[in-house]
């Protein structure tokens, strides 16, 4: 885990501790590889900057995919928090949030 690949909402800079995820790699090769890729389907409407760190290396890019004011949509949410139960609670948490 030398170099990090890491999904922002805001600019890093900011410090406002709202990196949605990061992925480690052993390469810089890897890294770049990733960091270069478009961002993953799940967090590309969360994030705005993509962030790469390690040793000697710094670089931080626009997610171009980012819609700045995109609005909340319920059914995602509704979804979420639906599997967050049945996680803890199995099919039957699931359909107890959904009634």
């Amino acid at each position: 885990m030398l170099f990090e690949v890491n999904f922002w909402a805001s600019h890093p800079s900011e410090e406002n501790d709202d990196c949605s995820c990061g992925i480690d790699c052993n390469s810089l090769e890897d890294a770049k590889a990733c960091y270069d890729s478009p961002v993953p389907p799940l967090y590309v409407n969360s994030t705005a900057f993509v962030e790469l760190k390690g040793p000697g290396v710094y670089e931080v890019r626009a997610n171009p995919s980012h819609i700045a004011d995109m609005p909340d949509n319920d059914d995602d949410w509704r979804r979420e928090c639906a599997m967050q139960s049945a996680m803890c609670n199995g099919c039957a948490g699931w359909n107890d949030y959904y009634g």
